[in-house]
């Protein structure tokens, strides 16, 4: 098997195929300020800005720039930690997790219609070829 040309053909299917409805940008969220927002809603609230750096490998300024935004929006609070004045702790608002909620479910609507169009065979081949995709990209970490 030529792997090189695998590689090629791949290469051009991705940069040259549209982005699904569900890849699109919505309103004026950034994709670190979506990841962050996630994080907090469906991994754990009450975090350092340097928690979601590590956990969303993110750049320090990029989590601090996209803290600065949400907090704008509404969309996240910071507050100073109880037992450590130096430490700030970031936590979604209700509002902040209301848009990710809905968000979420319309994406996932979206993805659902996409693997539906596959077919049942190709979108069980699709997920499982991401699983392993995932799964040896976390061994090499």
């Amino acid at each position: 098997m030529e792997y090189k040309e695998l590689a090629n053909e791949f290469f051009r299917c991705m940069t040259n195929a549209p982005k699904m409805q569900f890849q699109k940008k919505v309103d004026d969220l950034s994709h670190g300020e979506r990841r962050i927002l996630g994080y907090l809603t469906f991994e754990r609230d009450g975090v350092t800005s340097g928690e979601l750096s590590d956990k969303l490998y993110l750049s320090t300024p990029r989590v601090a720039s996209a803290l600065n935004s949400l907090s704008k929006k509404g969309f996240i609070e910071r507050s100073r930690d109880t037992s450590d004045k130096r430490i700030v702790i970031v936590t979604i608002t209700e509002d902040g997790k209301n848009f990710m909620m809905e968000e979420h479910e319309e994406a996932m609507a979206m993805i659902e219609q996409t693997l539906r169009n596959l077919g049942e065979h190709d979108a069980q081949e699709f997920v499982r070829i991401i699983k392993r995709i995932t799964e040896f990209s976390k061994e090499e970490e």
